[in-house]
C-alpha cells in the first residue's frame, strides 16, 4: 500500500540505519523457558501458575516477571544461570523493569513497604534491592535491619512519598490512582534512576515540595511523567510546560519548570491515556521511558502545544486530544527542550522557519512542504486532528529507546505520506517505525518505516493484523515486535522466515537493522507454528533485550512453544539469537565420504490430559517405528468372595456390608498403539468397566500411568505420568447444558 520516498541528507546526518551491512539472515535458537525454577532453599523445580511482563537484564543472567509462582502473586526473579526463582514483592505488585546486573527491580504496588514513606493506600512506586534478602516491610528505629525496598514515587529532595488528591469517590480511586512505572523500560541500566507518571493530582512540582516543616497540598495535575534519583533523592519533573520565548522549559517563581496543565475540555494532561480517561491500577499503563544511561525519557504526548513547538497559525497537535511521542534529554538539564519525535508537522525544520508558514495547507498533506512531518495525523479531507496513534487498550503504544535515547521505536495509526496511501481507505495503518533522534535531521528524514499492511480487510489478520508490543536492543540495532500478521510486504527489511500458512497465534518477530532482515522468532517445539492456549486470547509480548540484542525474553500464552509447557497460561521464555558471517569462508572439495547414518536421540516423551468424559489422553513422542504400551495402576478398594479372589467393590451400602474389603493396586485402564514411524502418538486411556463409576467420584480417580516404549534393536523405553480419571456428576452435566441453553437464547 505504501512507500516511495527520496531523501536527501549528507553523510555526517545520515540516520543510524543509513548504511547496512550486507544481508545475512538472522536465526534463533530453541526457546527456554524462564519462569519455571526452584524458591530459594529449595531444589523442588516448578513452573509458575502464570507469568507476565518479563524483562531481560543487560547481562542476561536474570528475569523478571510478573504473576503467580509457589502458590503466592507478585514480582519474581529468576535467575537463568543457578534456576533459581526469588520473590521481589508480593502481593498485586507488578510491571517490572531491571537494572543491567539484575541487583534492581521497580515495580508497581499498592503495598506500603516503606510504611514511615509511604503514607497513603494509592499506587506507588518502588525499587527493590535483591542483594538484600530481607523481604519484609522497612522498618523504622534503631536497630532496624537495612531495608530491601526504596520509595521512587517520592518528592523532590526528600523520602516522603507523593501526596495525592481524589473526588467524590475517594474509596475507590485512593486504591487505583497514584504513580506507576512501565514494566521493562522504567530503569536505567544502574539502577539508580526511574521513570514514573502520575495519575492522580499530586505535590510533584510544587514549589516547596522538598521544603522543611512539611509538604504542601497537591496542586500539580495528573498524567504528568518524572524521574527519580535514588542515590541523590531527588525527583525531577520531565513533562515541563513550554516556553516559545526561550524554546524551553517556563519556569515558576522558584526556578523549577512548571508541570504541563490539564486542558479545560476534557482533562488531558501531558501523557496519552489509552482512551478518554486514565485505565485505573492495576493494568499494564503505558507510562514512560528511560534509557538505559538515564538521560533521555520518551512518552506517547498529549497536550503537544503545551510541552513542545508547533505550527503557530493553528497546527493540528493544538488539539488537546491529538497525541503524538515526546522525546527530552534531561541529562542536559532543567533547561533541556522537550522534542517531538515525528508527526503530522515539523516546526523545527531549517527550512520551514526559513519559509515563514505559520499553518499547514489543507488536506491532502504533501512532503513538498518543508514544514509537513512524515506522517498524516488528520482525518482525511476533513483536516479534523487525530494524532499519530487512535488505538486503545491491549496495544503497548510507549516508545521504547535504545540505552542513549538516541533510536527511538513506536507503532502509530496514521498514514505515512511517502507511501502514497488513499486518504479514504476503510482500513486504519498500524505499523511499526524506528526514528534516529540525533540533532540536525528533520523528521522526515528520520523516520524510518519497518513494517505495512498487505491490504484486504481489517478482518484478514495475515495481513493487517495490529502489531500488539515491541522493543528495542541496548544499541539500537534490534528492534522486536509481536504480532498475528504472517504478510510482510516491504521489500526492506527483507523477511527471510518462511511465512506461516495462516495467522494462528501473535508471533514474535525480529528487526535487524545492520542487516536489513526481518526474522521470525517464535515456533513450536517441533517446528511446527505457534498455538495460542485454549479458551485464552493469543498473546505475545513483552519483548526485551539484552546487550549486543543476542538473547532475547518475552511473555506468550501459546503451549507449545517448549515441550513440557504444562500450565496452560502465560509464561515467561527466553531465546538466543545466532548471526551468520556475511563474508565468504574458504572451501574444498574431497572425495565422497561413505553415506552417514543419522541416528536420533532414542527418547520417549508423553503429556497427559485429563477429559470430561473420564477419558485420559495421553500424548506419547516416539522415536521410531514399534509398540507403545500405556497402563494405569490405581489403589482401589476391592471385596473377598467366598473364592477368596478380590474384585471391585460395587455401590450400595447393602453390598458394602454383607462383604470383607481391602484396598489394593489394580491396574485400571490400559492400551495400546503401533507407530511406524517417529510422530506424536495420541492413546486414550479409558478406565475398564469395574472401574468406570469411580470417575465420577468426588476428585476422580487418581492414577499412576506407564508408559513403555518397545522397538526391534533397541532398548525398551520407560516413562510414568500421574493422571486423574474425572468425570462430571450427572447432575453437573445437567446444569452446564441448562446454562448452555439460557446463554443461546
Amino acid at each position: 500500500m505504501r512507500r516511495a520516498r527520496a531523501i536527501l541528507a549528507c553523510a555526517a546526518l545520515a540516520p543510524l540505519w543509513g548504511a547496512v551491512a550486507p544481508a545475512r539472515g538472522d536465526v534463533f535458537g530453541p526457546i527456554g523457558l524462564a519462569s519455571v525454577g526452584a524458591a530459594p532453599g529449595s531444589s523442588f523445580v516448578q513452573q509458575a501458575d502464570f507469568a507476565n511482563d518479563s524483562a531481560l537484564s543487560g547481562d542476561g543472567r536474570y528475569v523478571a516477571f510478573d504473576g503467580s509462582f509457589a502458590g503466592h502473586r507478585g514480582v519474581f526473579r529468576r535467575d537463568l544461570l543457578t534456576g533459581e526463582v526469588a520473590t521481589v514483592a508480593e502481593g498485586d505488585a507488578m510491571l517490572p523493569s531491571i537494572s543491567a546486573d539484575g541487583r534492581y527491580v521497580s515495580f508497581t504496588t499498592t503495598a506500603r513497604l516503606d510504611p514511615a514513606d509511604d503514607a497513603n493506600e494509592a499506587p506507588d512506586v518502588y525499587v527493590r534491592d535483591m542483594d538484600n534478602p530481607n523481604t519484609a516491610p522497612c522498618q523504622a528505629g534503631e536497630g532496624a535491619p537495612p531495608c530491601a525496598y526504596a520509595l521512587a514515587s517520592a518528592v523532590d529532595g526528600s523520602t516522603v512519598g507523593l501526596s495525592y488528591e481524589y473526588g467524590a469517590n475517594r474509596a475507590f480511586e485512593q486504591a487505583h490512582y497514584g504513580s506507576v512505572a512501565s514494566g521493562r523500560s522504567a530503569l536505567s541500566a544502574n539502577g539508580r534512576e526511574v521513570a514514573f507518571e502520575t495519575t492522580a493530582i499530586s505535590n510533584l512540582a510544587n514549589p516547596n515540595r522538598g521544603a522543611a516543616g512539611g509538604v504542601e497540598e497537591p496542586k500539580t495535575p495528573a498524567a504528568q511523567v518524572a524521574v527519580r534519583d535514588l542515590e541523590t533523592n531527588t525527583t525531577t519533573l520531565v513533562s515541563a510546560r513550554y516556553d516559545p520565548s526561550t524554546r524551553g522549559p517556563q519556569l515558576n517563581v522558584a526556578g523549577q519548570p512548571e508541570p504541563t496543565p490539564a486542558s479545560a475540555e476534557g482533562g488531558f494532561g501531558a501523557v496519552y491515556p489509552s482512551g478518554s480517561e486514565i485505565p485505573p491500577f492495576p493494568s499494564a499503563y503505558a507510562g514512560a521511558s528511560l534509557s538505559a544511561d538515564g538521560s533521555t525519557v520518551a512518552w506517547m504526548g498529549q497536550q503537544i502545544s503545551q510541552q513542545a513547538p508547533v505550527m503557530s497559525g493553528g497546527d493540528l497537535a493544538d488539539a488537546p486530544s491529538y497525541t503524538e511521542p515526546l522525546w527530552r534529554r534531561i541529562g542536559e538539564g532543567q533547561g533541556a527542550p522537550t522534542r517531538r519525535v515525528t508527526g503530522g508537522s515539523d516546526p523545527t525544520n531549517p527550512a520551514c522557519e526559513a519559509s515563514g508558514e505559520t499553518r499547514l495547507p489543507p488536506p491532502p498533506p504533501t512532503l513538498a512542504d518543508p514544514c509537513q512531518g512524515p506522517l498524516d495525523t488528520s482525518t482525511g479531507n476533513s483536516g479534523s486532528a487525530t494524532g499519530l496513534w487512535t488505538g486503545g487498550v491491549g496495544f503497548d503504544y510507549l516508545p521504547r529507546l535504545s540505552a542513549d535515547g538516541n533510536v527511538v521505536a513506536l507503532l502509530a495509526t496514521a498514514r505515512e505520506i511517502a507511501s502514497g496511501e488513499e486518504l479514504k481507505a476503510a482500513e486504519a495503518s498500524d505499523d511499526l517505525y524506528v526514528v534516529d533522534m540525533r540533532g540536525g535531521l528533520t523528521r522526515v528524514a528520520a523516520t524510518r518505516r519497518l513494517t505495512e499492511l498487505a491490504g484486504g480487510g481489517s478482518k484478514n489478520e495475515a495481513r493487517t493484523g495490529p502489531i500488539v508490543d515491541l522493543g528495542v536492543s541496548p544499541e539500537g540495532s534490534q528492534i522486536a515486535l509481536t504480532t498475528v500478521r504472517t504478510t510482510f510486504p516491504l521489500g526492506t527489511p527483507a523477511y527471510v522466515s518462511t511465512p506461516a500458512a495462516a495467522a494462528r497465534a501473535v508471533e514474535l518477530y525480529d528487526v535487524d537493522l545492520e542487516d536489513d532482515t526481518l526474522t521470525r522468532v517464535t515456533q513450536g517445539y517441533a517446528g511446527q507454528p505457534s498455538e495460542a492456549t485454549e479458551a485464552l486470547p493469543s498473546f505475545t509480548g513483552s519483548p526485551s533485550f539484552a546487550e549486543g540484542g543476542d538473547l532475547l525474553a518475552f511473555s506468550s500464552n501459546s503451549d507449545n512453544l517448549v515441550y513440557g509447557d504444562g500450565n496452560r497460561n502465560s509464561d515467561a521464555f527466553v531465546v538466543s539469537r545466532v548471526q551468520f558471517a556475511s563474508h565468504p569462508t574458504p572451501s574444498e572439495i574431497s572425495s565422497a565420504p561413505a553415506n552417514p547414518g543419522f541416528a536420533p536421540a532414542w527418547k520417549l516423551g508423553a503429556t497427559a490430559l485429563t477429559r470430561r468424559d473420564g477419558t485420559v489422553l495421553l500424548e506419547v513422542l516416539v522415536p521410531g517405528a514399534g509398540t507403545v504400551h500405556a497402563g494405569a495402576q490405581s489403589a482401589v478398594r476391592v471385596r473377598f468372595g467366598a473364592s477368596g479372589a478380590a474384585r471391585p467393590v460395587r455401590r450400595g451400602k447393602r453390598a458394602a456390608r454383607r462383604v470383607r474389603t481391602t484396598v489394593a493396586t489394580r491396574t485400571v485402564a490400559s492400551a495400546r498403539a503401533r507407530p511406524s514411524a517417529a510422530t506424536l502418538v495420541p492413546v486414550t486411556l479409558r478406565l475398564a468397566r469395574s472401574y468406570s463409576s469411580l470417575a465420577s467420584a468426588r476428585g476422580g480417580l487418581s492414577a499412576t500411568v506407564s508408559i513403555s516404549f518397545a522397538a526391534a534393536g533397541h532398548v525398551t523405553l520407560h516413562e510414568t505420568l500421574d493422571v486423574t480419571f474425572a468425570r462430571p456428576a450427572p447432575h453437573a452435566r445437567r446444569a452446564a447444558r441448562r446454562s448452555t441453553r439460557r446463554k443461546r437464547r
